[in-house]
């Protein structure tokens, strides 16, 4: 497991750690261990062995690394979630966390002052790609990306919303349009954010570093700054999506 160097100007205290994950493997004994009853029965249920082993691997990772915040003994911890699924510790006072996972590379994000996401997703051909446009990108990205269709553009996008709706905690599919992503008018090393979504606290992101043939990004909210008609605990749409 590796820590990732962060942007400059990320709050202090936010951590991303990578995992490289051998998927042909079998599930190791001291990650299947950690797990409870439930998410061992949860990562059963999975069809594919891979699938078995990126869940059973990541969730052992998230609960060594919220040990080591917490002191509780990594097996444990319990977790919770609120109404649209966003998941939190239930007998600790610890970082909140995000989690994601692509192929054989798996992300975790731990965030002690706010609320954090994270999204990797490995990158796919422009023809792939198409059919997802009008679900994805908002009427002014549509726009930029009838002048430049590449697909790396468009995963850039698509991870930086996808980081940002999961530290929010809202339904994604509700509201990736509702987010534009412009790299070049934000300062070095982040994006600058446009949205039509009801909320007054600053949303902030930024680029990973990820391996070839992949995208990814680190979202963040600083929970100091508080609308009175909105909070990032409230808000309505579909099941939050998290990779187990």
């Amino acid at each position: 497991m590796q820590r990732l160097p962060l942007a400059e100007g990320a709050p202090e205290g936010l951590e991303v750690w990578r995992l490289t994950l051998d998927l042909n493997a079998p599930v190791a004994d001291e990650d299947d261990r950690l797990l409870s009853r439930a998410e061992w029965q949860r990562a059963q249920r999975l069809r594919h062995h891979a699938d078995v082993v990126r869940a059973v691997a990541t969730r052992a990772a998230l609960r060594r690394l919220l040990s080591a915040h917490t002191g509780i003994a990594p097996e444990k911890l319990v977790f919770t979630q609120n109404a649209y699924g966003k998941p939190a510790l239930e007998n600790a006072d610890g970082p909140a966390f995000n989690v994601s996972h692509s192929g054989h590379v798996a992300l975790i994000a731990l965030a002690p002052g706010g609320a954090v996401g994270v999204d990797i997703e490995r990158c796919r051909p422009e023809a792939e790609l198409a059919p997802l446009h009008g679900l994805v990108l908002s009427p002014s990205e549509q726009l930029d990306h009838a002048r430049d269709s590449s697909a790396l553009l468009f995963m850039e996008r698509w991870v930086v919303k996808e980081a940002v709706l999961k530290a929010l905690g809202l339904g994604i599919a509700d509201h990736l349009r509702s987010l534009s992503i412009t790299s070049s008018l934000g300062p070095p090393g982040t994006y600058h954010l446009e949205h039509s979504l009801p909320i007054s606290s600053p949303l902030q992101a930024w680029p990973l570093p990820a391996p070839s043939g992949y995208a990814a990004a680190l979202g963040y909210i600083d929970l100091g700054y508080v609308d009175s008609g909105y909070s990032h605990t409230n808000a309505q749409g579909k099941r939050y999506s998290t990779n187990f």
